[in-house]
Parts: C-alpha cells; structure tokens; sequence
C-alpha cells in the first residue's frame, strides 16, 4: 500500500516523488562486475558518501586488516579524471575499508568494478549506509529522505526494503526537520535522538535553538546536567506545544489567518501526524506556538470589534483585572470563563466523575455569546459568559442534571439507602452493635484505670530514685535506651572490650557491668551520634551534642583545644612545620621530635636553634649517640633513642656541634619541668562487625564468661584495657 509522503526538511515541507515504474536492488545494480587487484592510489572517496567515521574503530580495522587481509572486495565505478582528482575509480561502497586500509599501509586491494550512473551509485551508498550496523539517526534521516525524493521510495518501500517499523521511518524522516544548527549539535552527540525528535517536531526554525538552548544548557534543577528525556519532554509540551481544545476560534476557521488555513488540516496538529507524536496522547495539539498566538490574535481583535458593534462590555487594566480575578475559579460567582471546571457548576452528572470543563462538553460552536470581555495588559482577550446560560447548556449535552432529574436521583438513593439500612437492622444485627459498643466502653474504662496506674507507678518510682538510683534500675534504663540508641561501635572501635555485633551480648553485658561501666554507656548512648558522620538527625542536635561533650570536658579537667592541638601535631607533615610550631609540637608530640630533627638536618638547617631552644625549653636535652632525652635521665619510655643515620657530611656525633649544645654537665643542672606522660600509641584494636538492633532475637544469651562480682569486673574503660 503506498502513500503520498510529506517530507520534513529545513526549508519547509516537501512532497516526494512518485515511485519509479522499476524496483531498484542493491544486487540487481551490481551485477557484471568485474573483480581486480587495484592500485589503492588510483581510488578517490565519493563526495557524495557519508563524511563522518569513526577513527578508533577505523584503527581496529586496520589492525585486523594488517592481520588477515581484506576479506570483502570494494565496490568502485570507473570515473573521467579531472586536475582535483586524477583517480580512474571512485568508491560505491566500501569506504571504511577504504580508509582503513590507506591506515595499514596497503598499496592495493581486492575491488569489484561496476559501470554505474550518478543516481545509481547514489543509491547503493545510501542503502549500504542504511543497513549498517550502528548508523547515525540522522545520517539515517537524512539517507531516507534521499532516497524518497531523488530514487522514487516511498515510506511502504523503506519499511520493506530495510525492514523497519513505519513509526521508525517516520521518526528518522521528521529529523529532517532540524536546523542546521541543531543538526550539527546532533551529530556530535549533544543531544539524544529522542531529544532531537522532540525539538524536531518544533516547526519554527527560531523556536528549535530556543528550545535547543533550555534543554541543553547545564542548569537543570542544580546539577550542571542538561535537562534528562522526560524533563524536555515536558519542557517542550509546557512551553512548545497548545492544547487545541482550549482554543476560542473554530478550528475549522481557514480564514482566520489565510496563509495558515484551518488548524483541523495542518501538518502541525499532532492528530495529522500520529506516527511522529505516538508518545502525544491527544489528537488536538499545535506545536506552533507562534502561529496559534496569531490566530488568537486575530480572533480577538474581530471579537473586539464585533463586541463594539453589538454593545458587549470590554474592561480593560485594574477594572479589568479585577472582574477576572473575581470571576474565575469561584463556584458562587455569575460568570465564568469558556473553560470553567465542571466543578464550578451545580448538578454534575455522575457520569462526568467531575472531570472536565465547559469546553469539554460545549464544543462545535455550542457557547452562546459573550456577557463581556477582558482584554489583558499582553493583548489577550478572555470572553466571559453567564454562568446560567453555560449550566442550561451543560444540562442539555447532559453533563449537569436539572434539578427535577438529580431530585429524583437522589430520593432514589436515599430511598435504597433506607432500604439497605432496615435489611440490616435485624435483631442480630442490634445484638452485635450493642456487644461492640458495650466491648468499647469496657476497653475505654481500663485504659483509663491503666493510665491511672503507670501514673502513680512511676510517681513511687520517682521519689525512690531521688538520691540515685540502684545499679540493677540503671541497668534496665539502660537496655531501654539501647532500643532507639545505638553504640557508637565504629566511631569509638577500639574502646569496647566486649563483642558489640548483636543487642543480646550488650544486655550480657550490662547485666554484669558496675556503676560507673552503665554511666559510661548511656553517655554513649545520647552524644554518640555526634561522634562519626552527619547521621540522620538535623544539624542543631549535632550541635547542642558537640556543645555539650565540650562542657563536660571542661568540667572534667579537659581542654579541648588541646585536644584539637595535639591531634594537629600528631598528623602535621614534617614539611609543614613551622618555627612558632615547635614547642606545640614537642609539647604535644614528643614520639615525633627524634624523626622531626633528622628530617630539619637534611632539610631545613637554619632551624636547628630554634628547635634547640623550642626542646630546652620543654626539658629535653640532646645526648650524641641517645638523641633526645629528658634532662636527668638517661631514657624516657614511649622515645624511641635510634640515632640520625649517618649521611655522606655528617653523622649522630655532629649534631650537637651542628646545633651548638652546652656542655651535658650545664644541661644536668637545668630544672626539669613538670613531667609530661608519653604514652605509646595503643595498638589498633579490631573492629567488631556491625550488629542489627531491631528485631532483637528473644533467644536467651549463654552465660557470659566474666566475673559477676562489681570489684572483680572492670569499672571504666581504661582500666578494662
């Protein structure tokens, strides 16, 4: 079955050819070819063949090729040399091949050679490129509507000939509807094929590289991506496309804007395009938002005139503004709008389901004529009617009810509903409401006696807790917390000595732990979630939890920000170290001054005094051979005493000439400070995996190992480690 075929292209709309009286095959033009080894030199590409490859997979070519030959020979033609070009042969098809092997260097090839005209050369090349593997959909495009305008095809023929879906003919052909420029973003893969068909279907130039810059700009919803498929999609119906329905002129009107003709038979309306908009659920759409606005625009300004002539009010700025705001989307009001939901009006018809609007049910010419207008500042022209007028006519097309048809609809509802009731009102029926009214009262009575109860319960409970509660209470608080707390197991790995990978062994464990042991769980428990990363709660609970381990470090003898400064020393490069650094360091890094020395020796000398005054002043005196001890000793745990090694200018019994020491007999009669504890870093303890909480297993845990004795059984957790 053939069809005539309105073809897209950038200049307008174009009707193919009629088919030619003989069908052309790609093997009936080949045949009485001649097969010859061919001087690749004496071979030119086609300028009418595809212009873009892809170079790595041209390179694999080439590489296999090298390998194993050319396998397929290349389609040429004998052509008249000219001064640009001087070959004998032109490529038919083949060029790939071509091309990769000028890559691998060959000086001939395997070819067959065939007499072929301009058209039909033409027509090979565009079928071979059709059928390969992974075209271009507009490389595609733009081969079909080739061969439908110069070969004769019609969209019946390519579905046969190429065996694809008439939807996939008529997507590709409507791509010949991009702009240059938004073709050429195509080609390189700026934009998706659905997204191209989108803009395709755009038919003003102007519009399409509007549409093309929205969609592709990177900006959507503060990604930096461009728009994804189905945010254009409703980009381009929001803001590219018209519902029809809505439309105040005839749509059959081909004289409202004469170059345009009627909306009901223009290419632009996506009921007469169903293969290029089967993703458009209405058959009533414009996708020529210019063109709609000029024809609404020249509906108005003959509505204005007539409404002039006829003595129809027409109320324009503040006056204007107001009557529109007050007279739309308000049941009560007098007038509405041509496209007033159904809502807006008395009686709906229960077959409605209260979906529509005025417009919906109204159309073909049915509204009566306007009680006034309002004419907006941007030119626009809104007709208003008189709500009565649209209700008599919605009760006629039967989407309202008159009154005397829902009368008797709803006496007949409550008719049946009457009915149903005294079916049902059987003495079982009595029986059963008074049993579950009776069960109701009883179950409201004990939940206020039980309320009553946990009050004065935990009232009792309260004023024995007042000067502490026992240890076997804050047990069971304990375990209460632990239902919606967890323990910070990760953040804290290390610091827990039992095994925290299920709620059965932690309640083992409070079961046995002393007072001071629960105290440090609970604590956990309510600041832990502050301790590892944002977690779920807000950022004002991270804060007052953060505030609040600060405060009670303070009342505990505990600086933070020594804390915070030592942590700095401990991790600070070597390199990063500066000169007002050093007693900071020394002071709170002292495992690091014997590899801080070596690295200023080899690195930075001229900060050899200061790190001879920076450590004297913190006690530490440099012994050759021991490096860095305290003054009075001969060792100091937690130092590692491994003198520098020895380099090609100088060695450990240079370094005090090179830092200029006093004498060790001066240096032994320096008053030590206060001691400062240098305790070895704690070995890393092993991770316990995590445990599940909820649903806890109501298995009863073994006995656990530990002492159960409170002064056997460790009370904090530095004395368990």
């Amino acid at each position: 079955m053939s069809s005539d075929l309105v073809i897209p292209t950038i200049g307008g709309m174009k009707k193919a050819p009629p088919r030619s009286e003989k069908r052309i095959v790609v093997d009936e033009l080949v045949d009485d070819q001649v097969f010859a080894i061919t001087d690749w030199a004496d071979i030119r590409p086609s300028y009418t063949n595809r212009k873009r490859f892809n170079q790595t997979a041209l390179e694999q070519l080439a590489a296999n090729i090298k390998e194993v030959g050319i396998v397929q020979p290349i389609l040429i033609r004998p052509v008249t040399p000219t001064v640009d070009a001087p070959q004998h042969f032109e490529i038919v098809a083949g060029e790939r091949r071509w091309r990769a092997g000028n890559i691998a260097e060959l000086q001939r090839g395997p070819t067959m050679i065939r007499k072929l005209t301009d058209l039909q050369a033409r027509e090979i090349q565009l079928l071979e490129n059709l059928q390969r593997e992974d075209p271009h959909p507009m490389e595609e495009a733009e081969g079909f509507q080739e061969l439908m305008l110069n070969a004769g095809y019609t969209a019946d023929r390519l579905v046969e000939k190429l065996k694809k879906s008439r939807s996939h003919i008529y997507g590709r052909l409507k791509l010949c509807a991009l702009t240059t420029e938004v073709r050429e973003k195509f080609l390189d893969d700026a934009i998706t094929p659905s997204t191209a068909l989108l803009i395709a279907r755009i038919p003003v130039p102007a519009l399409q590289i509007k549409a093309l810059g929205e969609i592709s700009a990177p900006i959507y919803q503060g990604t930096g991506e461009p728009m994804p498929y189905r945010a254009a999609l409703r980009h381009v119906q929001q803001n590219y496309m018209v519902d029809l329905t809505r439309a105040l002129f005839k749509l059959t009107d081909a004289t409202l804007l004469p170059l345009a003709g009627a909306c009901t038979k223009c290419p632009k309306k996506s009921g007469n395009q169903p293969e290029v908009f089967s993703d458009t659920k209405s058959a009533d759409v414009c996708t020529d938002p210019n063109c709609y606005a000029e024809k609404r625009m020249a509906h108005d300004a003959l509505a204005i005139a007539a409404a002039g002539k006829g003595g129809i009010p027409v109320y324009e700025g503040e006056e204007g503004a107001t009557r529109y705001r007050k007279n739309t989307n308000d049941k009560y009001t007098l007038y509405v709008k041509a496209d007033a939901a159904l809502w807006m009006f008395d009686r709906n018809a229960p077959a409605t389901q209260n979906y529509g609007n005025a417009t919906t049910f109204l159309e073909g010419g049915l509204l009566p004529e306007p009680a006034w207008y309002v004419k907006h500042d941007n030119g626009d022209l809104t007709p208003f009617y008189d709500k009565a007028l649209i209700q008599k006519l919605l009760e006629d097309a039967g989407a309202c009810e008159t009154v005397e048809v829902h009368a008797a609809r709803m006496a007949d509802v409550r008719a049946m509903a009457e009915r149903k009731e005294a079916a049902a009102n059987t003495p079982a029926k009595q029986a059963h409401v008074a049993k579950v009214r009776a069960e109701e009262v009883a179950a409201e009575k004990q939940a206020e006696q039980d309320e009553l109860y946990r009050i004065e319960l935990y009232k009792r409970l309260r004023a024995k807790g007042a000067n502490g509660f026992s240890l076997a209470s804050l047990r069971e608080f304990t375990k209460l917390v632990l239902i919606d707390r967890d323990l910070p197991d990760q953040a804290l790995a290390g610091v827990y000595t039992f095994d925290t990978s299920s709620t059965e062994n932690i309640h083992a464990y409070i079961d046995q732990a002393g007072l001071p042991d629960v105290q440090l769980l609970l604590v956990d428990m309510l600041l832990g979630d502050c301790l590892g990363g944002m977690g779920w709660f807000k950022a004002e609970e991270r804060e007052a939890q953060e505030a609040t381990i600060h405060a009670m470090a303070r009342h505990e003898g505990i600086d933070p920000d020594a804390v915070r400064l030592q942590l700095e020393m401990d991790e600070i490069p070597f390199e990063d170290v500066q000169v007002h650094q050093l007693g900071d360091f020394i002071a709170n890094s002292p495992s690091r001054l014997n590899d801080l020395t070596k690295f200023i020796l080899a690195e930075c000398p001229l900060m050899i005094k200061a790190l001879e005054q920076a450590a004297n002043t913190h006690g530490w005196y440099y012994a050759p051979g021991q490096v860095w001890l305290r003054a009075g000793e001969t060792s100091t745990p937690g130092m590692t005493h491994v003198a520098p090694e020895q380099s090609n200018d100088e060695d450990a019994d240079d370094l005090a000439d090179q830092i200029n020491l006093a004498p060790q007999d001066d240096i032994a009669v320096i008053e030590p400070p206060a001691a400062v504890a240098v305790e070895p870093p704690e070995p890393e303890a092993k991770k316990p995996a995590p445990r599940t909480c909820k649903p806890k297993s109501p298995t009863k845990p073994a006995a656990w190992p530990w002492p159960t004795s409170a002064t056997a059984s460790p009370t904090t957790v530095k004395e368990a480690q």
